[in-house]
């Protein structure tokens, strides 16, 4: 009943079935036109100056996929070829200690109202920092980011774009243990980046996006922009309700 409010269709108005959303799902994987919608979207926020580009916050997250991984064979059967998993698109990928079988949502956030500005879907096994310069939108005053992130080539290459490198430095090999100064500067860093999570949670608490729904790359990823989308139209709208 609040769907059909919120789209202006009375008791009495024929609605589209499930196979006619299911094509225009099809239809918005063409030709980039989700990525069309979002942006549209996005230069709408912007117009109404939700964006503030004071800085991206830059993160990814795992999501399962709907299918299971391969089946290997038993250790007491006969020599088979594992049994592939009916989403052949996914693949395995870890972050920290934890490993999961599906698809990684990479996103870059506005500080401001942490609206999505850009969204890159890959399969698990892609790390963190290969899409990275992809979210970055060029005309913020900084980029945070947790020490998945910093290299130095992208370091380099944000000081020659003007825009403030506020991402989190990690030890190597050469310096085992970071300085009492780095460590201050990236817990001030993870205060400011941790807003970038809210999307993620949204995402898995209000959408359904514990495990994605779809068996193909491609139909999962409309899903995840178009959450995206309703993403950024629920922060707008409270953004713009709220008292100044």
């Amino acid at each position: 009943m609040s769907f059909r409010r919120f789209v202006g269709l009375s008791l009495h108005d024929p609605t589209p079935d499930h196979s006619t959303l299911w094509r225009f799902r099809q239809e918005l994987a063409k030709d980039g036109l989700i990525e069309k919608i979002f942006t549209e979207i996005n230069r709408q926020l912007e117009a109404k100056k939700l964006i503030l580009k004071q800085g991206t916050l830059v993160d990814a997250s795992l999501i399962p996929a709907r299918a299971n991984p391969p089946r290997k064979p038993r250790k007491d059967a006969e020599e088979k070829p594992p049994k592939p998993s009916a989403d052949r698109d996914a693949r395995w990928g870890r972050k920290g200690k934890k490993s999961v079988f599906g698809y990684k949502v990479h996103t870059g956030v506005d500080a401001g109202h942490t609206l999505i500005r850009r969204v890159h879907v890959t399969d698990a096994s892609i790390t963190d920092t290969e899409p990275a310069d992809r979210l970055f939108c060029g005309d913020e005053k900084a980029v945070y980011g947790d020490q998945a992130y910093y290299t130095h080539a992208r370091h380099a290459r944000l000081r020659e774009a003007g825009i403030k490198d506020r991402l989190m430095r990690r030890p190597n090999k050469h310096h085992p243990e970071l300085p009492p100064r780095q460590k201050r500067r990236n817990k001030l860093i993870a205060k400011v980046r941790s807003a970038v999570e809210r999307p993620y949670a949204v995402f898995k608490e209000h959408y359904g996006l514990r495990r994605l729904r779809f068996f193909t790359f491609e139909r999962n990823q409309v899903l995840i922009v178009l959450a995206c989308c309703a993403y950024n139209l629920r922060r707008a709208a409270g953004a713009l309700a709220a008292p100044r």
